[in-house]
């Protein structure tokens, strides 16, 4: 017969918590550091943290001055979708579409002042060609819907307006 021992077999990878007197928490066994672990972990110096937050200051200035560039092609789908015909939605839209760059041309020093420092003038020039990118977006709206005053006709009493050359109707099929 084969003799037991009373000792159960041992496995390396095994952690016994009952036996912390042999290793203490502080004072681990030899165990293999793990993959990525370094030893001469030297710290950045205090002049690289300056540099990486004069970056983030600047990033975030760029974030800040894109906003409005961000507004373009949502604004470009829903001058699509609302077509040129006039009825209260297409306008209330087209309102909007002013509303909103004005209102930020008129606030853009409140929105760059939470920023330190004074080397922002490339970030606010942006910030405020890309507002009349869309201003200059809702003008041309209005010129597709007929609102803005672009042949003679519109301003001079004399002068007759534009004649059709045609039109389309539809209308109901007569069954004889």
């Amino acid at each position: 017969m084969v003799a037991k021992s009373d000792k159960p077999a041992g496995f390396r990878w095994k952690i016994d918590f009952n036996s912390r007197a042999k290793h203490s928490w502080h004072n681990p066994p030899n165990l293999a550091n793990p993959v990525g672990f370094c030893d001469d972990f030297e710290r950045t110096p205090d002049h690289e943290k300056e540099n990486d937050n004069a970056h983030l200051i600047v990033k975030r200035s760029w974030d800040i001055s894109l906003v409005p560039l961000k507004q373009v092609p949502m604004n470009l789908f829903l001058m699509w979708m609302i077509g040129n015909t006039l009825s209260l939605f297409p306008i209330i839209m087209t309102v909007m579409m002013f509303k909103s760059p004005i209102a930020s041309l008129f606030g853009y020093k409140t929105t760059f002042q939470k920023l330190e420092g004074s080397h922002h003038i490339l970030q606010k020039l942006v910030y405020i060609l890309s507002n009349f990118v869309l201003i200059g977006m809702a003008l041309y709206k209005c010129s597709a819907m007929g609102l803005l005053p672009t042949h003679p006709s519109d301003w001079i009493a004399f002068e007759m307006p534009k004649t059709r050359m045609e039109y389309a109707v539809g209308g109901a099929v007569l069954l004889s």
